[in-house]
């Protein structure tokens, strides 16, 4: 005999020690094959609903206990958008000891996506009095406290979470919408390169930060991830959206739209997804097409002036001038240059010529920091206090204050509601607004400011700007304006101001940057920017450039004085110099 069986265990083991056989996997007993709940859980954290029914139903089928796996049940039913078999499954008294905890987390998520907001509180009270130690709980709490206005506590939600789970890649992607919100874009982007360091294959973590490397500009990295969100899985959600959005960016319209109607329905049909699919059908030629779009979003969304001047641009084009007419001419027709100019030009189609020319003299003296009182939405006798337990109803009764001088009456019920809510951007945003009007411009600048440290937009920033101009800040307002955009802000009006402070300081090469991002994101038709990129064009001896920018200005703005005198200051045809010079003084 070669060897004992003694023998042949013995070498055989020191192998495994040394890890010869580990290699091969032979020294390793077999792993005990997965329960079908095991497999259930695995599932439901790669989002595969569908497949964690299949083995949570096994289970059941395997002598489990319907208490053990109604939570899972319910939150596969979730995942598959199937509200009503997820309220069959997550009833308070269907979870048992081990699962309670799974199953009010799941039954708070349940409330959120059916808007019963308090309910899920509830419920998620519930499982934090099981165990209030879990980050992806507190990420749940943090979503619902943003949902509810609560923002300032959803930040605190989300620190909570991270200092429970540092590695958690659901609280650092949390954490960094809220930085977006507050900071930029720009600002985000470390916290999701964090994230992706925890969870490299996550699909909603990859498209989010494609997303934010096109909103800073970085199209082709962003395109670099969503390849690879693509080849992982080909049908991600929001994957042919945000293609379209960066083709849209890199000015290749047919592909934008064409990605745009391969796009799901509930990608297109959201606020974002509907101005892109109404601004690709302006750009291509599909102007009516473009004002139903902006139409449905303008009932949505009554105070977007963006949405406003498309939608009033789409009529315009698409021989909509009676309601173009209709729609802006009380609204926005001397608020807005560029509204009250396609107002102009509409009149005159219907040859209300004397009516045309003041709104073209209006449109003459445009303001980029002008800001006006919004009509309300209601009277003011039909707002009482008692019924202002929303955002939009005192927004209402503010407006209305304003409209009937009621300015100190307005400010002290906008206290009020900020104290009700002091997590809540909405709040500070109100509150600032009404003590601007009061003519309390140092506490309006702090109620801006604190609201600023949640959400930051351009509505917002204008305002703060606006405010500390008021003030005699402007050293303030700058320094504001520059973060703004530092953080990664595409806004064309925040660059164009910006600018134009630059050029007004000299300091022209970092101007004609600021101006020509202004113009090629969305400012092409502001004749103020084209004029002033038309001076700074001359005063560098470009005179092909600068007669190019001061003819395009004229065509938009033919009563625009100082777009008159740049063309007499470019042009080389004395005719049109003297022609030009005689219409300069008849407007003085």
């Amino acid at each position: 005999m070669i060897s004992s069986p003694d023998i042949l265990r013995r070498v055989l083991a020191g192998m495994c020690a040394v890890g010869i056989l580990a290699a091969l996997g032979a020294c390793e007993e077999a792993a005990p094959p997965q329960s079908a709940l095991d497999k259930a859980r695995q599932a439901l954290a790669r989002g595969d609903g569908i497949a964690a029914e299949e083995q949570l139903r096994a289970s059941l089928r395997e002598a489990g206990a319907p208490k053990d796996v109604a939570a899972y049940l319910g939150e596969a039913a979730l995942l598959q958008d199937d509200l009503v078999t997820a309220r069959h499954w997550l009833q308070p008294d269907n979870f048992s000891a081990a699962t309670a905890w799974h199953g009010y987390r799941m039954l708070g998520r349940l409330e959120m996506r059916e808007g019963n907001l308090s309910v899920a509180g509830a419920a998620f009270d519930q499982a934090l009095s099981i165990d209030a130690d879990r980050a992806d709980l507190w990420i749940d709490i943090g979503h619902l406290r943003y949902r509810g206005g609560e923002q300032v506590q959803a930040i605190a939600a989300a620190d909570r979470a991270l200092a429970i789970d540092p590695d958690s890649a659901a609280a650092l992607q949390f954490r960094a919408q809220l930085v977006r919100d507050a900071y930029g874009p720009l600002a985000a982007l470390p916290w999701l390169e964090r994230a992706l360091e925890v969870a490299p294959d996550d699909l909603d973590l990859k498209t989010d930060y494609a997303a934010n490397l096109g909103e800073v500009g970085r199209a082709s990295d962003a395109l670099a991830v969503l390849r690879e969100v693509a080849d992982q899985a080909p049908k991600a959600p929001r994957l042919l959206y945000l293609q379209a959005v960066i083709a849209a960016r890199g000015g290749n319209l047919p592909l934008a739209r064409d990605l745009y109607l391969r796009a799901p329905v509930q990608d297109r049909e959201t606020p974002a997804g509907q101005m892109l699919g109404g601004i690709l059908d302006l750009e291509l030629g599909h102007h009516a097409s473009a004002a139903q779009t902006f139409a449905r979003l303008a009932a949505a969304q009554p105070d977007n002036r963006q949405v406003a001047r498309l939608f009033a641009k789409a009529l315009s084009l698409s021989g909509g001038e009676r309601e173009l007419i209709a729609r802006f001419a009380a609204r926005d027709g001397r608020s807005s240059p560029y509204t009250g100019t396609l107002i102009a030009r509409a009149l005159e189609t219907l040859d209300r010529r004397a009516e045309a020319a003041t709104y073209l003299d209006a449109a003459a003296r445009p303001g980029r920091l002008a800001i006006a009182p919004l009509a309300s939405n209601r009277p003011v006798e039909a707002a009482r206090y008692g019924d202002l337990s929303s955002g939009l109803a005192l927004r209402d009764y503010l407006r209305a204050m304003v409209a009937t001088g009621r300015l100190a009456e307005g400010a002290g019920q906008a206290r009020l509601f900020a104290r009700r809510f002091p997590g809540s951007s909405d709040a500070q945003n109100l509150l600032g607004d009404a003590l601007l009007a009061h003519g309390e411009t140092g506490s309006a600048i702090a109620a801006y400011r604190e609201a600023a440290l949640v959400r930051t937009d351009w509505p917002l920033m204008k305002r703060l700007i606006a405010a500390y101009q008021r003030g005699g800040a402007q050293k303030a307002a700058r320094a504001s304006l520059r973060a703004y955009l530092e953080g990664g802000a595409r806004e064309p009006m925040a660059a164009a101001l910006y600018g134009e402070w630059l050029a007004r300081d000299g300091e022209f090469q970092q101007a004609v940057a600021m101006l020509d991002s202004a113009l090629a994101h969305g400012s092409g038709r502001d004749p103020s920017v084209l004029t002033l990129r038309s001076e700074i064009a001359a005063r560098a001896g470009d005179d092909e450039a600068a007669s190019e920018f001061a003819w395009r200005a004229y065509s938009l703005q033919p009563m625009y004085a100082p777009a008159i005198r740049a063309v007499i200051a470019t042009t080389q045809d004395d005719a049109v110099r003297q022609r030009l010079q005689a219409k300069l003084a008849r407007l003085r």
